[in-house]
């Protein structure tokens, strides 16, 4: 029996758009697992920040999903605050030499960037969050005794995630 055109084209769309074969395993490109008011958090974030060591505690994917948890309530906090004063080149400048330092020098730390598609721009800017959020709270809570302030902070934060929309 001889192939016609239209029976090749039949046979190459029944192939092209059969469903996959039974336990045909499915790959998660990535997936939400926090919501901060309006904004989410995905699982590629969480990677992101413990690969880049973008918050202090990256032990585990739950530790750095808190962390980024807490900066996003943070920082829109400071979106109702009162201005702070501008950062600075130069803290900019110390900020991104400990940041360097954390990761393991110069050469890793370009190569990290890129391996995670992070630009030094997108870097910057989150470098400056950083230290808008330290000048927040040293506002805040830095005339308290070293003694207090990290007490004081955590019961703040604990307030702060329960009146926010944090699921």
């Amino acid at each position: 029996m001889r192939s016609t055109p239209a029976a090749a084209a039949l046979l190459f769309l029944m192939c092209a758009v059969a469903p996959p074969a039974a336990g045909a395993a499915q790959i998660e490109l990535d997936r939400i697992v926090s919501r901060v008011g309006g904004q989410i958090i995905t699982q590629s974030d969480i990677r992101r920040a413990r690969t880049l060591r973008l918050v202090d505690d990256v032990s585990s994917d739950q530790a750095a999903q808190r962390a980024l948890e807490t900066r996003m309530l943070i920082l829109s906090e400071l979106g109702r605050a009162a201005p702070l004063p501008p950062i600075s080149d130069d803290d900019l400048a110390t900020r991104r030499a400990e940041w360097t330092s954390a990761v393991g020098g110069e050469a890793k730390a370009e190569a990290l960037l890129a391996q995670q598609g992070m630009s030094r721009t997108e870097l910057d800017a989150w470098l400056q969050d950083d230290l808008r959020v330290q000048a927040y709270l040293r506002r805040q809570f830095g005339m308290l005794p070293e003694a207090e302030r990290g007490r004081a902070i955590s019961d703040w934060l604990s307030r702060l995630r329960q009146r926010s929309d944090l699921r």
